[in-house]
């Protein structure tokens, strides 16, 4: 027997005394042990009265003890076809020759011969009728010791009569049905399996959260500064109490501000094998480990290369990614693989195990490269942007306002309006309000659809657009393109945000609005528009809440003179340092939001004070102001 480690402790700041052999970057205990005793008897089975099947095409677990054929009376047919009868009491019988199915078949009972259904994560609960009798070491050993490969037992428990666990696996689930009926035990019964898709579940607690700690040190590999996470579910110390799948977002965010707030030093991270599908929640690796440069999430359900955007910040030089629906697409283009991660990932250098060439500079950004200032205006023609600017200004006005039937003069006899949304599944409660008119051509393929959802008219137009929520954009957001500029036709693009009044949840939206404007009389009216709605992205949220702060900010008087007044002093940096820090301490903000507000009112503390005081009365800091 191995000699036991010695204890190991967490201390803030990523030490830790250990004295561990492996040192590879992910080498850890290995601790997942499993029980081999638990002793049954070999009693001969109880047989019922035989039946009419082979045992190969039904399973013993279907096997029931049918009604004995009752002859129709006053009948002199002699033949051995069978009729079925009503009974008042027991219903529906069913003979040799009915075209009824058996009712174990009815009520979805599998036979050992089916395969189980594979669920998103493929989860499974096991159940065992009056398993509470027996021990759980016999049960576990019972099973292993006729099952033809390994299965991990999640959460074993007894509730009644009965005992259950979950695994992980379509496989490990098909295993442990086939093991239904198969065990005799030490009082002459057989042992029944019955199987299901399962989700166990898994409240955070503070208990939860020192076992997850105590977990973690024995995974955590200091002298290469190394996290193993690979099947964290399948942790010893964990599986007999908890359900700690890191496929579950709130798990893993748990789990990741754990490891942040003792090793934010952290530089390799293994997340092989946890059934992670959806990685979008892995964008705070960059934010809570910035000198991550190892990174393994092979074996997960990744299915798409663009869900690595999510982690595209982080500075990788080496990716695992084997084993996921994503590389396995590109078994026969390995060059089209390796190029497509290298470009989220420009400064990898291994992949998979296998060693890349390095970078050739120029194709890698410099870090110290600033991407140009983008602009909110693309016009080449000046009287073509005083025309659009003057069209959409008047449009948006009446759009906003409570009577949109102003804008019935706004398009073309004949104009065609079309409207597509996002379908992701996260989005589908906030968008909803859309999604029944959703025309993405990638989806409705349909051609009668297709035609329904395309508004043609001006009247149809109009009331399609009278009946969308009820909306205030935000100007100042506003961006727009006129690409096309003919005597006959522009083309017009405009993005921004706007908030639905009506939504007592997250009200911000993002817009993207094709027009094609055609002259019409002293003016223009739209022929053809497209609207396109989907969440906003943090940075707009962002960029949104600082602009209106600021604009805030200039609309709040002091004293004899306005904001926009007032000179900035001749201030040291250390001097506006320590204003700044000491207005974070009057007001509780934060260091960043304390020096927007000293640089708005031009470094005039009193006056700082006050536009604090004004807008904190009227609920117009947000909450980001105050996180520390």
């Amino acid at each position: 027997m191995s000699k036991k480690p010695n204890k190991t402790v967490w201390v803030r700041g990523g030490k830790r005394t250990s004295n561990p052999e492996d040192k590879y970057y992910f080498g850890h205990d290995d601790r997942v042990g499993r029980t081999s005793d638990g002793t049954f008897g070999n009693r001969r089975r109880v047989s019922f009265k035989p039946q009419g099947r082979s045992s190969r095409d039904i399973s013993r677990s279907l096997t029931l003890t049918l009604d004995n054929d009752i002859p129709m009376a006053g009948t002199s047919n002699n033949n051995n076809r069978q009729v079925i009868v009503w009974r008042r009491s027991r219903g529906l019988s069913r003979g040799r020759n009915s075209p009824l199915p058996h009712r174990a078949l009815r009520s979805g009972i599998l036979s050992m011969s089916q395969s189980l259904p594979a669920g998103e994560t493929s989860w499974y609960k096991i159940t065992i009728p009056f398993g509470a009798k027996y021990t759980k070491d016999y049960i576990l050993s019972s099973l292993n010791s006729i099952a033809s490969e390994a299965f991990v037992p999640i959460m074993y428990k007894t509730s009644g009569n009965e005992a259950s666990f979950y695994v992980d696996s379509q496989k490990a689930a098909n295993v442990l049905l086939h093991c239904d009926r198969k065990i005799t035990t030490t009082n002459g019964f057989k042992l029944r399996v019955k199987i299901k898709l399962g989700l166990p579940q898994c409240e955070i607690s503070d208990a939860l959260k020192e076992r997850l700690k105590q977990a973690m040190i024995k995974r955590y590999v200091p002298e290469t500064n190394a996290l193993d996470l690979s099947k964290f579910h399948h942790d010893p110390d964990l599986i007999a109490d908890y359900f700690c799948a890191l496929s579950r977002p709130i798990m893993l965010m748990a789990v990741l501000d754990i490891v942040s707030e003792y090793v934010p030093t952290l530089e390799a991270l293994n997340l092989d094998g946890n059934k992670l599908h959806m990685i979008e929640k892995l964008d705070v690796l960059y934010k809570k480990f910035p000198r991550l440069k190892i990174l393994y999430i092979g074996d997960n359900k990744i299915k798409e290369m663009g869900q690595l955007d999510a982690i595209k910040e982080l500075q990788l030089e080496e990716l695992r990614l084997a084993g996921n629906p994503v590389s396995n697409r590109y078994m026969s283009r390995q060059s089209d693989y390796i190029s497509g991660v290298r470009k989220i990932f420009p400064k990898l250098l291994r992949l998979d195990g296998m060693e890349l060439p390095r970078p050739i500079l120029f194709d890698v950004a410099n870090d110290t490269t600033k991407m140009p200032p983008t602009q909110r205006l693309f016009v080449t023609d000046t009287k073509a942007q005083d025309i659009a600017s003057q069209f959409l200004q008047q449009y948006f006005i009446i759009f906003d306002s409570e009577n949109r039937h102003l804008l019935l003069d706004a398009y073309d006899e004949h104009a065609r309006f079309s409207l597509t949304v996002i379908n992701n599944p996260q989005n589908t409660d906030k968008l909803s309000a859309y999604l029944s008119e959703n025309r993405n051509l990638f989806r409705i393929i349909n051609n009668n659809k297709r035609q329904k959802l395309l508004k043609q008219g001006k009247l149809p137009v109009l009331s399609f657009i009278i009946g969308l929520p009820r909306i205030k954009h935000h100007l100042n957001t506003f961006t727009m393109d006129v690409s096309i500029v003919s005597e006959g036709m522009m083309l017009i693009t405009v993005t921004g945000l706007f908030d639905e009044l009506n939504n007592k949840g997250d009200q911000l939206r993002y817009f993207n609005r094709t027009f094609i404007i055609i002259p019409k009389g002293s003016g223009y009216c739209i022929c053809n528009e497209q609207l396109h709605i989907s969440l906003p992205t943090e940075e707009q949220r962002k960029k949104l809440i600082t602009d209106n702060f600021s604009v805030q900010m200039s609309n709040i008087p002091s004293g004899s003179k306005t904001l926009s007044e007032i000179q900035s002093p001749q201030l040291t940096e250390d001097v506006k340092q320590k204003m700044a820090l000491t207005l974070s301490q009057e007001t509780n903000m934060n260091s960043e939001w304390s020096l927007k507000c000293l640089q708005e009112v031009h470094w005039n503390y009193e006056n700082a004070i006050l536009a604090f005081q004004e807008l904190f009365k009227h609920g117009r800091i947000p909450s980001e102001a105050f996180v520390k």
